[in-house]
């Protein structure tokens, strides 16, 4: 197959993240980001695809007592490795920007 092509949505790629970072035990919630336009489901999840590559950025509220520095890498480092497995896109960069911490 020559001409074959698969093309993967965003929104796809988007579920995917939420999924990875609401299953990390010290995340509360993803932040409804006022600034992005979309449903509930896409606001604090960010996700453009340039040359075949992802870029991510996150709105996450933490839970009161996570040290957040490492919280954050967990975050990049979980997101890149399922992305690149389960999509099969390169992932550039994931930005982690904590909004707030809750019990």
């Amino acid at each position: 197959m020559t001409n074959s092509t698969v093309t993967i949505a965003p929104e796809v790629i988007r579920t995917v993240v939420r999924n990875t970072v609401l299953a990390l035990s010290n995340v509360r919630r993803i932040a409804r980001h006022r600034a992005w336009r979309g449903s509930d489901e896409s606001r604090g999840v960010e996700v453009s695809v340039h040359e075949g590559q992802v870029h991510i950025k996150l709105h996450v509220v933490a839970a009161i007592d996570a040290p957040l520095v490492e919280l954050g890498r967990t975050i990049q480092r979980e997101v890149k490795t399922v992305v690149e497995e389960i999509v099969g896109l390169q992932v550039a960069r994931v930005d982690v920007h904590f909004e707030d911490v809750a019990a």
